[in-house]
């Protein structure tokens, strides 16, 4: 069911995108003022490098000003080694190959950069290129630009004919690139770096790789577009022109598979049809950004989508199969036994700052194990040295006998699950999307969409959460976030699961939700550290624990134990209850 369901929904989907597809393909013939064929052509290569641009900053929310440098580098490159005496082809391989290899360079240099590092570096690639254009006259062209020629062997229908089937296979990469799972690890990495790091995403891998084919895209739309031109000039590489192919995608519509198409086809069509002069551009495009941010953060295609879906909706709803059908068994592994976790004398100093001192303690496979104490004990701190977030400045940690110091936080996430004082899920993705974010990094081999997405789906049915399922986790009440962060850690059972107070602000039905999951967990032989300040759960639950204090322990032992210690009692209950 939940197979024909999701077919459904491709074809209703491919259908609509064959539909505009032939309405954007037919629409120099259909008579509308200024739309020509030669309009129609850059349409179709500027949405092509939009295409890249809304996979970069659309979806991997990396703002970058370097799309129109990365447009205009191929374009020089191929017209200078034609200049030289090379073949046509092997100039266009030339600039190809140049383009492509200056995207993977950058990406590796720039997805580095945290935030507003990652914009102004790449605002400076577009300030140097255009200088050096301007600044070797004898070879760029200089500020004239630079004649390519070799395009004009081939009449306009041929071109444009070569830009629908350019813009058709980059809509192809680009679905196949923003859905599934390469388009959840991006949105994740997107919304919460560190969340991402912590459920096993390499964050710089993902972001490297979003870079490079988001300026692929670049590369070969404006190696086309130069040659169809028939001239590359130095403002083309400029900041301003990035500036306004950002301005397109938030028109069009951020992170949407047709927002590029959208906006370019709007912005050239007012821009070269209607006649405005240039001194309208600045105008145009400020307003652009302000309706943007104000007003329809999802662009054209956002607001339109609205009505789609529901529409689409209301079609497929008679046919719609109840969802308990749709729930697959709950995948377990067996039971575990033998030491899971192991914190041998544990330190971290920032300067003269000790957080944490000598810390040592065990948790049993089949454990639930308590780390109590007053804010600023150091519990966080022990909790993202344990995950790998940072590395501890003395002492070792082993899981099942197994050191794993020097291992980076993406590579524990296998073994480590972990949860959040505030819970941390991706806004835009539905609850069963959140879980298979873990699946996703989880799986021993590729599994298809639907399988993975069943996989998600019966982990929430298992905690009695599948009414939640399908709805977005920005709909989702604070507690309910809070339950689903706990099931992603919890997915496939991990060798340890680290829980950050997950009890704060469930009211009963949640609590008791939690009180299974972790029963559950237990059982399947997780050994699990829970930090939590409330005293009558964490002492239900868990058997043992450690009261940190200042970062040093002051008391480790039976739940018990530690509750009925008077030195405790006199310090921490107030903390704890």
């Amino acid at each position: 069911a939940d197979v024909r369901e999701q077919a459904t929904a491709r074809w209703r989907s491919a259908l609509l995108a064959v539909a505009l597809g032939l309405l954007a393909a037919i629409a120099p013939f259909m008579g509308i003022p200024g739309w020509s064929i030669s309009l129609a052509t850059m349409v179709c290569f500027t949405a092509l490098s939009l295409l890249g641009l809304n996979l970069i900053f659309g979806v991997g929310g990396m703002l970058a000003f370097g799309q129109a440098a990365m447009m205009s580098l191929p374009a020089y490159v191929g017209g200078m080694l034609v200049g030289a005496g090379v073949s046509l082809p092997l100039a266009l391989s030339g600039g190809l190959l140049a383009g492509l290899a200056a995207a993977r360079v950058l990406a590796l240099i720039f997805v580095r950069l945290p935030g507003v590092f990652l914009a102004v570096g790449t605002l400076g690639l577009g300030f140097v290129l255009e200088g050096l254009a301007r600044a070797f006259p004898a070879t760029t062209g200089g500020a004239s630009g630079l004649v390519l020629s070799a395009g004009n062997a081939i009449a306009p229908p041929g071109w444009y004919g070569m830009a629908l089937c350019a813009l058709l296979l980059g809509l192809l990469t680009y679905g196949w690139l923003a859905r599934g799972a390469r388009g959840r690890r991006l949105r994740a990495v997107r919304h919460d770096e560190l969340m991402a790091a912590s459920i096993g995403i390499d964050v710089v891998r993902v972001k490297a790789a979003a870079f490079t084919w988001g300026s692929g895209f670049a590369v070969v739309a404006g190696l086309a577009m130069g040659f169809y031109v028939g001239v590359v000039v130095p403002e083309n590489a400029g900041v301003q022109r990035s500036l306004e192919q950002i301005g397109m995608v938030m028109l069009g519509g951020p992170g949407r598979l047709f927002g590029p198409l959208v906006g370019a086809a709007v912005v050239d069509w007012l821009f070269f049809a209607t006649g405005w002069s240039a001194r309208f551009e600045p105008l145009i495009y400020g307003a652009v950004f302000l309706a943007a941010v104000l007003y329809a953060r999802d662009g054209l295609v956002g607001w339109l989508a609205g009505p789609w879906a529901a529409v689409a909706n209301w079609l497929d709803q008679p046919r719609r199969p109840p969802r308990s059908h749709l729930v697959a068994p709950v995948m377990s592994r067996a039971p575990r036994h033998g030491t899971g976790l192991e914190v041998i004398d544990l330190g971290k100093s920032y300067g003269g700052l000790r957080a944490l001192d000598r810390v040592g303690f065990s948790v049993a496979r089949g454990e639930i194990f308590a780390l109590v104490g007053p804010n600023g004990a150091g519990k966080s701190t022990l909790f993202n040295l344990i995950c790998g977030l940072s590395a501890p400045s003395v002492g070792r940690i082993l899981l099942d006998g197994q050191p794993i110091d020097a291992w980076g936080v993406h590579a524990r996430a296998a073994l480590i699950g972990r949860s959040f004082q505030v819970a941390r899920l991706v806004p835009e993705l539905t609850a069963v999307e959140n879980i298979a974010l873990r699946i996703d990094q989880l799986c021993d081999a590729p599994a298809r969409e639907v399988a993975r997405l069943a996989m998600a789906r019966a982990w929430l049915a298992g905690f009695d959460l599948a009414a939640l399922a399908d709805r977005p986790a920005a709909t989702l009440s604070a507690g309910q976030q809070k339950l689903i962060d706990v099931v992603r850690a919890a997915t496939f059972a991990p060798g340890l699961v680290l829980l950050d107070e997950p009890a704060v602000g469930l009211d009963g039905d949640e609590l008791r939700h939690l009180a299974k999951l972790l029963t559950r967990l237990r059982d399947d032989g997780s050994a699990v550290v829970i930090v939590e300040h409330n005293i009558d759960f964490v002492a239900a639950i868990a058997t043992r624990g450690l009261v940190l204090d200042g970062g040093r322990p002051i008391a480790l032992g039976a739940m018990a134990d530690i509750v009925a210690d008077p030195a405790v009692r006199a310090a921490y209950f107030g903390a704890l209850s």
